[in-house]
């Protein structure tokens, strides 16, 4: 064999051992080692803050203790505390939950470097506060990866571990925050996105915070928050909802969360300054028995939350990034796991009960029940959606607003529309069949649309691009969005408009705020 042939073997074969060899970034605690699957390299499981236990239970995130020579990164960390998952998004989804679990995930294309400056996306599941994980199947970051970003998921702290306040903890005031937790380990991702992701070949001046459910809630709490100001340049809210009409708010007050956890701790015969005995609980006890009316929530702290999320919005108190917020048609699936929690959305909507369940009601077409649940599901989470993107566009930061409808093709005419939380498999492009999700390869195009817009939101700041139905800015008086229907998506306007009109003006007369004339 000629010399130049056995040197051209030998550096092919070089290149292809480089090409397969394990993935390595010294991030700034330590070195870490992750997995390289095709075109996508991942590192799971890292640490982001040291573990919040023992003395730890109920601070601040403090920092993660660096490490020396190679962390392996192959590997999702636990999930956080929670109670087991009545539908998990795959049927194989089983992991372990600790209270040692604020660990992160990166998913970045192969071989990115340091100068790369790819956009980033950062993740914020959902699950009502007390439930979920940056590991689910759905939210695997691999697929959006390929398409040139990196896509970053955060685990925080969940339930009364995350969501949490007493007088005891109030009075030591040991790290100047206090009660949410699980919000300021968000921030902490965040944070070590904007220290660490370069080195991933990530840009730490273009982020984007995207979530669904409690998650895009705590997008919204993320843009009214102060504290967060600078952390990100982009945010995504789906599905976040609001006050309209739930008769639960998603935020508390201090005062009524202080009572809240001297009682729990009363019941449990601790003293009230025994902050000593309260570490000490068993996890379990902590977490308590399952019940899905007493969850995890955003708690109005005076520092990090220091108004209601609605009121931020409304008074323009907010970041003023580009925006993209929207909801889905049958949000009132979410009943399935509160049931009879529509009974309050009538003395909610006041005086604006009886026209809204005729309009609901369809001239008596539709069953008193279906049109109460459905009015919940908007009054929750569409009209709100709206709200949002109205008082974001005021500010004058780009704002985007679409409404999901799309129904996969495995499951037309066997559901009433699209559910709370389908549009996350198309979105992220992990179409998952299992317990709540129906997508499958007929709904491709759909994914590849929306995955689409997604990007280029995060790319950019701008959804559009050549060859996409134009998705049109938002403003109230035109009142335009892109609905993401059976059909393609396509631009409406005005949608539902007397109906939300009136959820909104039942939610301005009880609450005594006043919303500037757009």
């Amino acid at each position: 064999m000629a010399a130049a042939t056995v040197l051209a073997l030998l550096a092919s074969t070089a290149q292809a051992a480089a090409e397969d060899a394990a993935p390595v970034v010294a991030a700034k605690a330590g070195k870490l080692e992750g997995k390289r699957d095709g075109a996508v390299d991942a590192f799971l499981g890292v640490p982001f803050a040291a573990p919040p236990i023992g003395a730890l239970r109920w601070r601040a995130p403090q920092p993660v203790e660096p490490w020396k020579g190679l962390r392996k990164a192959g590997a999702y960390g636990a999930d956080c505390m929670q109670w087991p998952l009545d539908a998990p998004p795959s049927a194989a989804y089983v992991r372990p939950v600790s209270e040692d679990c604020l660990t992160l995930n990166v998913w970045r294309p192969a071989g990115a470097k340091p100068k790369s400056k790819l956009p980033v996306m950062v993740w914020i599941y959902g699950g009502a506060f007390a439930m979920g994980s940056a590991s689910w199947p759905v939210y695997e970051g691999a697929n959006l990866a390929r398409e040139g970003v990196i896509v970053v998921g955060v685990n925080y702290r969940l339930a009364r571990f995350g969501w949490f306040a007493h007088p005891a903890l109030s009075a030591r005031d040991e790290d100047g925050m206090l009660a949410n937790y699980g919000l300021m380990d968000q921030m902490a991702g965040l944070r070590w996105v904007q220290d660490n992701i370069a080195a991933f070949g990530g840009d730490p001046a273009n982020v984007t915070v995207f979530g669904e459910s409690a998650g895009a809630f705590s997008v919204n709490a993320l843009m009214a928050s102060p504290k967060a100001r600078g952390l990100f340049t982009r945010a995504i809210s789906q599905s976040g909802g609001g006050q309209k009409g739930f008769g639960r708010r998603l935020d508390t007050y201090m005062p009524e969360a202080e009572k809240t956890g001297l009682d729990w701790t009363r019941s449990l015969g601790i003293a009230d300054d025994d902050l000593t005995a309260m570490r000490a609980l068993p996890a379990a006890t902590v977490l308590g028995p399952k019940d899905p009316l007493v969850l995890g929530g955003i708690i109005i702290d005076g520092r990090i939350v220091p108004q209601p999320v609605d009121e931020a919005f409304l008074k323009g108190d907010i970041a003023r990034v580009p925006y993209m917020v929207g909801a889905n048609s049958w949000e009132d699936s979410l009943l399935k796991y509160i049931p009879g929690a529509e009974a309050a959305v009538i003395p909610a909507m006041g005086g604006n009960a009886a026209p809204l369940m005729a309009i609901y009601r369809e001239d008596g077409a539709v069953p008193e029940r279906d049109a109460m649940q459905h009015l919940w599901g908007d009054a929750f989470m569409t009209a709100p959606a709206r709200f949002l993107a109205r008082r974001s566009a005021a500010t004058g930061g780009p704002t985007y607003l679409y409404h999901f409808s799309y129904v996969p093709v495995a499951a037309r005419g066997k559901i009433p529309g699209a559910r709370h939380s389908a549009e996350i498999s198309l979105a992220m492009r992990n179409e998952v069949s299992g317990a709540q999700f129906e997508e499958g390869a007929a709904d491709t195009p759909m994914a590849e649309a929306m995955s689409g817009y997604w990007l280029r939101f995060a790319k950019t700041g701008n959804p559009n691009g050549t060859g996409a139905p134009e998705w049109p800015r938002y403003d109230a008086k035109g009142d335009r969005l892109l609905e993401f229907a059976d059909q393609g998506p396509v631009v409406r306007e005005k949608l539902d408009k007397d109906a939300f009109d009136m959820i909104d003006a039942a939610y301005f007369d009880r609450t005594k705020l006043t919303e500037p004339k757009p």
